[in-house]
């Protein structure tokens, strides 16, 4: 395509989305990363504009067909606008997948999506599970939360069942490569720093030390114990727009303050007050949602075998043995919802893919690189 050309189809998709004007040049490169790993035909961005991922945790191992079915869809959705998501799985829905939707991890080896790796209860790094972990030196903390990560959880014991394999290392083992980020969400920080090391050492280069913001002005990219720790300064996931209340836009796109809500918009204004702080730099955007939000309301589908309820809510973690057949909190969305808020999403995507450079933790790692 010619370069006046395509200076023209960008600017008019910038009106289009009526996003703010490009910041001043980044101090850090302003290539664009996702274009060496996008196909060929994928359209250019101005990557001062700001970097932007689309995160996707996937965990709803008991819905395993609604979430084999919208990971798929996710994936359509992507490519058609030649970015790539990152996607966070668990092992319980990996196995999961790999006993009844093999077909999914078949179109994650076989695409360009980013692979990288969470956990969830009853794994002793989740906050107010580790209990089994108080007391042990660093020696043996270091050989426990190893085993963790290779021999397969519990669910129902929060122990350890060494006939099966488990954790990060199952995780890579099945999509055939090392998930990049493996966070440690423990609010120990002895427990966080020796986990750290420990994905670091099984094949991991990132970490999470704050989800949606938290990023350094003069300083984005960071390490922590061999990890870069991936960088936020805001995201597109809470939004107070509604007596100041803190609601996810994706609960309200069928609802009459739906505009108010758009994910598209929320990015809008967060680019426009970033630009009006003249940092000097474009700014990193996380888009943060799991799976299950786009079929299921209400809590995790699993909070009640390792939660305390109330009203709905996760409270104080429950001791095990864990009761698997405790009842799911969580309901099923209307299809009139479930379509709302993906039309809502590919608006977001189409957006960001027009106007800015959507990165994953793979090619932050490689900003980060060439930033040194």
């Amino acid at each position: 395509m010619p370069r006046a050309l395509t200076l023209l189809l960008t600017l008019s998709l910038l009106c289009a989305c009526n996003l703010p004007a490009p910041a001043p040049a980044l101090a850090i490169p302003t290539a664009s990363p996702a274009a060496t790993a996008a196909p060929t035909d994928a359209p250019a961005a101005p990557a001062s504009t700001g970097y932007i991922t689309f995160a996707i945790n996937v965990h709803d191992w008991m819905h395993a067909d609604q979430s084999a079915d919208t990971l798929l869809r996710l994936v359509d959705l992507f490519e058609k606008y030649h970015v790539r998501g990152d996607f966070y799985f668990t092992p319980e829905v990996v196995r999961q997948y790999a006993s009844e939707h093999p077909e999914v991890i078949e179109r994650f080896k076989n695409s360009n999506m980013t692979i990288s790796y969470h956990i969830r209860p009853p794994h002793p790094l989740y906050a107010g599970f580790d209990e089994r972990l108080k007391g042990l030196s660093d020696a043996e903390l270091e050989q426990t939360l190893r085993d963790y990560e290779t021999y397969a959880l519990d669910l129902s014991t929060g122990e350890l069942d060494r006939s099966r394999p488990g954790g990060y290392s199952y995780v890579a083992q099945v999509f055939g490569t090392h998930p990049v980020v493996a966070s440690a969400p423990s609010d120990n920080a002895r427990l966080r720093e020796i986990g750290q090391k420990v994905y670091a050492s099984l094949g991991a280069q990132m970490t999470l030390m704050y989800h949606e913001s938290g990023a350094k002005i003069e300083q984005p990219f960071e390490t922590i114990n061999g990890l870069l720790v991936r960088p936020s300064d805001f995201s597109v996931t809470r939004v107070t727009a509604i007596n100041n209340s803190e609601n996810f836009w994706w609960n309200y796109m069928i609802s009459p303050e739906a505009a108010r809500y758009n994910p598209t918009a929320l990015l809008k204004s967060q680019l426009a007050e970033w630009e009006s702080h003249q940092y000097g730099r474009a700014p990193f955007i996380t888009v943060l949602i799991h799976e299950n939000n786009y079929y299921r309301s209400g809590a995790e589908s699993w909070s009640a075998i390792y939660f305390k309820m109330e009203k709905g809510r996760k409270t104080d973690p429950l001791a095990p043995p864990y009761n698997l057949n405790a009842p799911d909190p969580s309901k099923l969305r209307s299809e009139a919802d479930r379509e709302a808020i993906f039309a809502a999403y590919e608006e977001l995507v189409a957006c960001a893919a027009a106007n800015l450079s959507v990165v994953t933790s793979a090619d932050l790692l490689q900003l980060a690189g060439q930033a040194q």
